[in-house]
């Protein structure tokens, strides 16, 4: 890097992290759920019979018991999460809000946070296919603009794919990586052997947390203790092993949500987990109270656990009289095992085995626990996994939060039980979480240094725009395996703070940027405090055309993430960004291409000093030309000759507005630029969309067409 990198955050880890204290009191229902003798608040979704959340409820509509005895509520409200619930936070015009797929999303702007958690350990191969269908439609037809959304593996991931984000094409890239990971514990590799094998796969989210710190004891322990034979899948101890492993990268998951905003959905997508069946005696590990734990944590941290059987609708055939007149299976895991011990399931009739198989009923347990447990949406036994989704989808479009001040007091580390009833009929159904361990939450940490600042405000999923920055990030290729990156800011002095002194305007603010590979890593970085002290003349110039920072880098071929972060040294307000780039492996002879380059050219002057090269705001005044130009590398030839071909086009507001002939890209040796340029003198003031499409037949077919677009803006 062409700044100074810091070591100091080497082992910033982006996979799912910390969301960054404000300074102001936020309302309640924004802020994550919490604990005390003094406050318990509870989140609670109401749906009718078509599973849409109902509203208009009011207290008086809900009851509310801790340990059998009824609670005073408090505090009362609803929740809209597609409306918002601030309007003032809303005041941006669409007009002045920043592109969200470039900038991110604020928390003024989020409305939902979803995370799926696929267990790769249980799911089967055909039925991963299936998992991919459900999680395409789910990014293509039902996730806004507005959602944050991670898809994390149990083993196998990758970094930079499991990250929260609103980037469709990141998650269609995490999509795409759902395939069979060889690990020991795969449900289809049952009696590989385990010895001398690290059990988490390269890139998996570590549950090394404070508060996972147990899950990954009991897994720890039980490969210590020479429990290596894992010769049948049904063995008890593989059950357990696979499920503290699922279970551990959902508690790393939901550690990390705990400070966003509302009430969080935590999808767990499973081939089923036995864990309440197994015979806990042989491991000596009581998983009942592990999930309790797990569900406190959960509670915590605002977040409903949703569970999924993919395995689908079992295909045996059942007589009339194979079928219970009514299921007595709970539905409370509490109930199962008693609530903090090793109690054992009561002896009440469940579903019968002839239905679903002789193993499908044990292996949903645990899955049912969870869900019922948190105040999710299992969703079992069924073939429409889209509809099923879309249902857990449905009801996280609101919620209400209850809050009241516990009866007893007496905080002794025990988990209590809580219940909210509805008191309307009409065939509703409430999903509340089934209780809480009776403890204070962790105080707050001690004012956070401004390295602290900086690590939060650079691993937050949330876009924060207090300091309004823009970046322009172009890439070109340095054969035959790097690229060279050029970064530049461009930053809004009117939203940083100025002092006066001595005749001078001055300012002091941070600016940081790092650099991290598919796998999470960093790669290298930035970080700088500017002190600014600007005559009068320099104060109005800046005022005009901003603030610029610059960087570059080379990396190597790979696929990249670029998180930058401005901080206000005076009031610590931030603006941050993130960049996806992709540097390709010119060896493998994949047809590629660079950025779009875009400049400002003399009217009717095509000689390359008359052009200046536009900036990171992309305003360009209507008295010039626009010059763009885009590299082409591996061209493909056949008889000797390319058949490369470009179209340039105009849109705004997703309306086609010119668009260029079909040409044939001209060449010079091994090298091909497409090269053009537009009179802007008639057009009107406004953004616009520039949008290169390049083809060459000869290529590959999954490569055959690239598309470079860049949005700009033409001033008078």
């Amino acid at each position: 890097m062409s700044r100074k990198a810091i070591a100091v955050l080497a082992l910033l880890s982006l996979a799912l992290t910390a969301y960054p204290q404000k300074k102001e009191q936020k309302p309640v229902e924004d802020k994550p759920i919490r604990i005390s003798t003094q406050l318990v608040q509870w989140d609670v979704v109401v749906t009718d019979r078509n599973g849409q959340v109902v509203e208009g409820l009011t207290s008086d509509d809900f009851e509310l018991y801790e340990e059998g005895k009824k609670q005073l509520v408090s505090f009362f409200e609803f929740v809209d999460a597609i409306k918002g619930r601030r309007q003032e936070d809303r005041k941006i015009s669409d007009a002045t809000r920043p592109a969200q797929k470039e900038e991110g999303i604020s928390e003024a702007d989020v409305k939902r946070i979803i995370a799926f958690v696929v267990d790769d350990l249980t799911i089967r191969l055909e039925d991963l296919v299936n998992v991919r269908e459900m999680l395409t439609r789910f990014v293509n037809e039902q996730m806004s603009d507005n959602d944050l959304v991670a898809i994390v593996r149990a083993v196998g991931g990758k970094g930079l794919t499991q990250q929260l984000t609103s980037n469709k094409q990141l998650l269609h890239r995490a999509i795409a990586s759902l395939t069979v990971t060889t690990h020991p514990l795969n449900s289809t590799n049952p009696s590989a052997d385990m010895s001398g094998r690290d059990t988490r796969a390269a890139g998996t989210p570590s549950p090394l947390t404070d508060t996972g710190a147990e899950i990954n004891d009991l897994e720890s322990n039980l490969l210590d203790n020479n429990v290596r034979d894992l010769t049948s899948a049904v063995d008890d101890t593989v059950k357990i092993t696979r499920a503290l492993m699922t279970l551990g990268t959902a508690s790393f998951i939901i550690e990390s949500l705990k400070q966003l905003p509302g009430r969080k959905s935590l999808v767990l997508v499973s081939g089923g987990m036995p864990v309440l069946s197994a015979d806990a005696s042989t491991s000596g590990i009581d998983i009942t109270s592990l999930i309790n734990r797990l569900t406190d944590r959960a509670t915590r941290a605002g977040v409903a656990v949703h569970t999924m059987d993919v395995r689908g609708l079992a295909a045996d055939v059942a007589r009339f009289t194979d079928t219970p007149g009514k299921s007595a299976i709970p539905t409370d895991f509490t109930t199962m095992r008693g609530s903090m011990g090793n109690a054992q399931l009561p002896s009440t009739r469940g579903p019968n085995e002839k239905l679903f198989g002789p193993s499908t009923v044990e292996d949903q347990l645990g899955l049912r626990a969870l869900a019922s447990g948190t105040g999710g949406i299992a969703i079992l036994n069924k073939n429409d996994f889209s509809s099923g989704l879309g249902k857990i989808i449905a009801a996280s479009h609101g919620y209400y939060v209850l809050a009241y001040t516990p009866a007893d007091a007496d905080f002794d580390g025990k988990f209590r039980k809580v219940e909210v009833k509805l008191k309307r009929g009409g065939g509703y159904r409430v999903y509340a979480r089934k209780g809480y361990v009776a403890k204070d939450d962790a105080p707050a940490n001690s004012t956070p240094t401004k390295r602290d600042q900086l690590l939060a405000i650079i691993r937050s999923p949330l876009a924060q725009r207090d300091v309004k920055v823009q970046a322009a990030l172009t890439y070109k290729a340095l054969p035959p395996k790097q690229g060279a990156i050029d970064i530049n800011l461009l930053i809004d002095p009117k939203t940083l703070s100025f002092d006066q002194a001595d005749g001078k305007h001055q300012t002091s603010f941070d600016v940081a940027g790092f650099v991290f590979d598919e796998f999470g890593e960093m790669r290298g970085g930035f970080n700088e405090t500017i002190n600014a002290n600007l005559s009068p003349e320099e104060f109005s110039r800046v005022n005009q055309g901003g603030l610029t920072y610059s960087a570059n880098t080379t990396l190597p071929s790979g696929a990249y993430q670029i998180r930058v972060a401005v901080r206000d040294s005076k009031t610590g307000n931030a603006g941050t960004l993130a960049r996806y780039v992709e540097v390709p492996d010119l060896t493998k002879g994949r047809f590629a291409a660079s950025s779009l380059l875009l400049f400002a050219a003399q009217p009717d002057d095509t000689k390359p000093s008359e052009t200046l090269a536009i900036g990171a705001d992309r305003q360009i005044s209507r008295s010039r030309d626009l010059r763009y130009m885009v590299a082409i590398y591996n061209a493909k030839l056949k008889g000797g000759k390319p058949q490369i071909r470009a179209q340039m086009s105009i849109s705004q507001n997703e309306k086609t507005l010119y668009t260029d002939p079909d040409e044939t890209v001209q060449h010079s040796g091994d090298q091909f630029v497409k090269m053009g340029q537009l009179g802007l003198s008639r057009v009107k003031p406004g953004r616009y969309t520039i949008t290169l499409t390049i083809t060459d037949p000869f290529a590959d077919k999954k490569w055959q067409t690239l598309t470079r677009s860049l949005d700009f803006t033409v001033v008078d």
